[in-house]
């Protein structure tokens, strides 16, 4: 054949650049292998590629186990997706295994090996290649192990991991699920990395088990907007044999990557020994950390062997100093008032196993809603949460696992302490972490336990940065640095020297959503819940102490509290529990964060002019109910709000003239509501104006709903990527519109419509196999349903498709960018199929025991309390209302209760409702056929508020019955019942 001299050319160009690129290719190469070799830290992502088996499977941990039919997930993961509405024993309770393949390249046979998980839920046992190496109990904070040695470098290596989310009393908060006020969900439901560093380098600071040391540890110290130092200590770590000059150079960067601050030391370390350098570092002119500006510098720790870099972390710090005082908070010298929220870390579906995304979302809303501080009730939160909060500017007061419950199991008390430890070695670095609730929450804690928690938190972070916090009583009152509940029932203030804050107001447990009157309001039913939450909020946030009005005397009349120095409203989110079937409807946001009424008026605490949040104005209305939209609800910070109701101005208000229907709230720089009387309900437009400096700077407009026309898909700010790491999630809301794009919210309660959801291309609908979930056939709340879309492992497209009846379908393309993390290198397994491609079974627990027991009517009942027949009030103990209740005036022990049931009555058992949720009480049940001879039906025992389950036994022939109780704690609280039932028949 003849090729001609331009093609033989051609050819050579084309070899030469052949030529070229396979020189580049094995430059590359040959560069990534060194790399590998040579690169001082990795922190590899351990995410992906795992096998679950949800049951106890014997010989699990194997090396050579047969696991081909088990399910392919990835982390985070829950071991078992339910409904959006789980409460009360619909959660999975039991074991799981999971297995992930995985090799070394045998370049890091001489490295260490490190395996971190930062949540697993509740209790683990770790094996690698069939060997046990640790066991973890705890589901809150971050664990790990050394693998190396221990790994086959080169070889397939298998890692298995027995997780329980079974009731476990010692560890904490090591209450039953079913007595629960949350869920013990289950899973390594937070990510799982693999860090590879040489011998010679910096711990993890809970793996180094120092106390006020271990890792990296910075603090602020003489602070001021002209100079600070920054105190850096960091310890290393040489595992090798030899003694090595070691070099540590600790470098503090602004935002543009301008060294401000260094220093470098140089020490002889000899093996197996470990040192700590002590650094300052001294920055003029510094950027403060405050939730309004949070400035974050980058510390850059970087670890020489002689010359050789063999170790580096970033670690990002904000340079602040804080202080309470007896009235109020500080920060950087200046007083700041906290408007808070309690956070729960759950989400529909998924339980708490969310990825990094959400996490930051949810940190995105709270300050977005104007809140400028979070409590990570009632446990440590995600640090992808803590470090979205760094970042936004959200003051957080740290949990440790607690709630109601108590044990002085030896075991138990040192798992309460240890995780005191661990969470602030895991989190003293957060410049937003403020306040540390060294507490089992409403817990009955002895002092000594007390006193001990908080020696502990003062020792781990010595120095006057370390606050810690409880309720106040007297168990607690001579140990903690800041106090909630500073307040008498009475009103007075029993230590009107100590620092006081509010941690839960705005929610009561007895409320009923239902019933749209209350401090619960769900979507599920009409705006008229949302609205009257809102009354109640205000009532109580200008000082209202009154249940029926929305207050609490507990909650020190928040703002009418001349040195308060912030509240919590509960709650941000609603939630479920395991205790209740009904949902808790308390927050400001459903469940899956979309937003009700009340998350605008708590915007509109904070100030127009504050440049973190800004002007703002709401119509908390869909002026779609004529019985309750005659007068129009506004929020708004700005100077002046404008009402128009179809183009016509029907109102005018300022800001200056509307103090005066809360005073209290005004005084503090809040907003009350905007009420707009317009005398009788007009469907159409309403639009709402915020003028601030004569200027308008913000508007609202709501149209009455028409008939259902089509459906929108949507997806929540902020806008972000989907990460195509198999991981990503991002939610999507499904919404009933008319013609003109309205949404159509419900008019009556329950109304809901069916909505059929379909996900095609490179991810996924959660959940979307499971029917008994709910999710892909779901019935919308409010006209909006929900849904979670995860990304696969390859970025591409992907198409989510929702229909619903009699209106035109709804279809959304999301494109997922690719993952920029790397992994922990996969090895040969079993094919195993996706979970979100299989049917599950029916997961359901088993349900608490049915109440089958029959109500005896108490009408004719008479009632004596310590003798005294018919005192005032008594009568509320069995009106079959549970708002209403009796509360002693003075407590004096034993105080008696006793009911005259007129007739003889055969009595199976007795439900106690309490006046408050947090208090405990101790009584016994006794019953009498004569009022003479006393037989104690139930002994005595130890009763949360929140305990109102019925207690069961057998009394035959019973006429009086009697409830004996012999203390409450906290012993400042007042014995308080709403409702006393008796189950039986009458004989």
């Amino acid at each position: 054949m003849y090729y001609s001299p331009r093609a033989q050319e051609k050819d050579h160009r084309l070899l030469r650049r052949y030529a070229a690129w396979c020189l580049l290719l094995l430059t590359l190469t040959t560069a990534a292998t060194a790399q590998s070799r040579l690169s001082p830290r990795q922190e590899l992502d351990f995410n992906s590629n795992w096998a679950f088996c949800q049951q106890d499977v014997s010989n699990a941990a194997a090396a050579d186990f047969n696991d081909a039919s088990w399910e392919a997930v990835t982390i985070p993961h829950v071991m078992g997706i339910t409904a959006k509405h789980n409460g009360g024993g619909r959660v999975y309770q039991g074991v799981g295994w999971y297995r992930r393949y995985f090799t070394i390249p045998a370049d890091w046979a001489g490295r260490r090996l490190y395996l971190s998980f930062e949540g697993v839920q509740t209790d683990c046992e770790i094996y690698l290649n069939g060997e046990k190496l640790d066991e973890h109990h705890g589901g809150y904070m971050r664990f790990g192990t050394d693998i190396s040695g221990k790994v086959r470098p080169g070889q397939s290596n298998v890692l298995a991991v027995r997780v329980s989310n079974t009731d476990n009393p010692q560890t904490p908060p090591g209450k039953k699920m079913s007595t629960l006020d949350f869920n013990y969900y289950g899973g390594i439901y937070r990510k799982v990395s693999l860090v590879i560093t040489h011998q010679l380098y910096i711990p993890d600071e809970t793996e180094a088990g120092k106390i006020a040391g271990g890792g990296i540890f910075t603090m602020s110290r003489n602070v001021s907007a002209k100079a600070a130092d920054l105190l850096v200590n960091t310890q290393v770590m040489n595992s090798g044999q030899p003694s090595v000059a070691t070099t540590l150079v600790s470098k503090l960067t602004d935002k543009s990557g301008r060294v401000v601050a260094s220093s470098r030391q140089t020490v002889f370390l000899n093996g197996r020994k470990d040192t700590t350098f002590r650094q300052q570092l001294h920055i003029t002119a510094p950027q403060l950390w405050h939730p309004d500006h949070p400035y974050l510098y980058q510390l850059e720790s970087e670890v020489y062997n002689g010359k050789l870099l063999v170790d580096k972390r970033v670690t990002p710090t904000g340079i602040r100093t804080i202080s309470f005082k007896a009235d109020g908070f500080y920060i950087n010298g200046e007083k700041l008032y906290l408007r808070g929220a309690n956070r729960h870390q759950v989400y529909p579906y998924i339980g708490d196993a969310a990825p990094a995304s959400l996490q930051y979302r949810d940190a995105w809303q709270l300050k977005k809603g104007g809140f400028n501080a979070v409590r990570a009730a009632h446990y440590p939160a995600s640090p992808d949460f803590l470090h979205a909060c760094d970042e936004l500017g959200l003051l957080v007061i740290e949990c440790q696992p607690g709630w109601q419950y108590y044990s002085e199991d030896s075991i138990f008390k040192a798992r309460t302490f240890r995780d005191i430890r661990e969470m602030i070695r895991r989190d003293r670095n957060h410049p937003a972490v403020f306040l540390w609730e060294t507490s089992l929450n409403e817990s009955p804690t002895p002092s000594t336990w007390m006193q001990e928690a908080v020696r502990i938190a003062h020792e781990e972070m010595p120095g006057d940065q370390m606050f810690t916090a409880d309720d106040y009583n007297k168990r607690s009152r001579d140990h903690y640095d800041v106090f909630y509940k500073v307040v008498n029932p009475d009103m007075t203030d029993p230590a009107p020297g100590k620092p006081s804050l509010t941690r839960e107001w705005g929610d009561t447990w007895v409320a009923d959503a239902a019933q749209e009157n209350g401090l619960r309001a769900s979507r599920q039913y009409t705006a008229r819940g949302m609205i009257n939450q809102c009354i109640l909020r205000q009532q109580a946030l200008n000082g209202e102490t009154s249940e029926e009005h929305g207050g609490y005397w507990d909650h020190a009349r928040l703002d009418a509290n001349p040195r308060i120095g912030g509240y919590f409203v509960w709650s941000y989110n609603d939630y479920t529990r395991g205790s209740d079937p009904v949902t808790a409807f308390s927050g400001v946001t459903d469940m899956d964060r979309y937003e009700k009424f009340s998350y605008y008026q708590l915007q509109s605490m904070q100030s127009a002019r504050n440049k973190s949040y800004g002007p703002m104005v709401f119509i908390a209305s869909y002026n779609n109910l004529p019985g309750t939209d005659s007068t129009i609800i506004v929020f708004s910070n700005c100077d002046t709000v404008l009402l128009y109701r179809n183009n016509q101005l029907v109102g005018r208000k300022t800001r200056s003239g509307n103090a005066a229907t809360a005073p209290f709230i005004a005084a503090k720089n809040g907003s009350p509501l905007y009420a707009f009387a317009l005398g009788r309900y007009e469907p159409g437009t309403l639009h709402a104006e915020g003028w601030l400096d004569g200027k308008r700077v913000c508007s609202h407009t709501v149209t009455t709903p028409q008939t259902a026309h089509h459906l929108e898909i949507t997806i929540p700010g902020p806008a972000a990527p989907l990460i195509a790491d198999g991981s990503d999630m991002i939610p999507v809301y499904i919404k009933v519109c008319d013609k003109n794009g309205t949404l159509v919210a419900n008019t009556q309660a329950g109304q809901s419509y069916s909505v059929r959801l379909h996900v095609t291309g490179d991810g996924h609908l959660v959940g979307g196999n499971i029917p008994d979930a709910a999710i892909a056939v779901q019935q919308t709340e409010g006209g909006i349903g929900y849904a979670l879309v995860q990304s696969s492992d390859m970025p591409g497209e992907i198409t989510i498709t929702a229909e619903s009846e009699g209106m035109e379908r709804a279809v959304k393309t999301i494109r997922t960018q690719a993952r920029t993390t790397k992994t922990v290198p996969d090895a040969p397994h079993a094919k195993w199929v996706n979970d979100y491609q299989r049917r599950h079974a029916d997961i359901t627990a088993k349900a608490g025991q049915v109440n089958t027991l029959r109500e005896i009517p108490l009408n004719n009942v008479k009632i004596a309390i310590n003798g005294q027949v018919s005192p005032p009030g008594s009568g509320a103990l069995t009106d079959k209302n549970n708002v209403t209740g009796w509360t002693t005036t003075g407590n004096t022990f034993p105080l008696v209760i006793t009911l005259h049931l007129g007739k003889p009555c055969s009595l199976t058992g007795s439900q106690v409702f309490w006046g408050k949720d947090s208090d405990w009480y101790n009584y016994r049940i006794e019953t009498s056929s004569d009022g003479n001879t006393w037989t104690v039906a139930s002994p005595d025992k130890l009763s949360s508020g929140q305990d109102y389950k019925a207690v069961l036994f057998s009394s035959p022939g019973v006429q009086y019955v009697r409830y004996v109780i012999t203390g409450i704690k906290p012993e400042s609280s007042r014995v308080a019942v709403k409702e006393i039932l008796l189950f039986g028949t009458q004989d």
